[in-house]
């Protein structure tokens, strides 16, 4: 199984009716992804949340319109 590239690492999703936003992808899965954290996990819905006051959410395929790994900071 080849690993996904953006795994751990920040990325910027551009989401329907968004302006882009980014994020760390923890996880894959057959429909969608678990995130953590950056300024797109406040705008997901709380009940796709791990835990209560958790930052990290899950952001299903269908709502991304695409995304990219974030710059790398020197």
């Amino acid at each position: 199984m080849k690993r996904n590239p953006l795994l751990n690492r920040r990325v910027v999703f551009k989401l329907q009716g968004m302006d882009p936003l980014d994020t760390t992808i923890l996880k894959q899965d057959d429909t969608g992804y678990w995130i953590r954290g950056g300024t797109l996990a406040p705008h997901l819905d709380q009940s796709n949340c791990s835990l209560p006051d958790s930052d990290v959410r899950y952001l299903e395929f269908t709502r991304i319109e695409w995304l990219r790994a974030a710059r790398q900071r020197a």
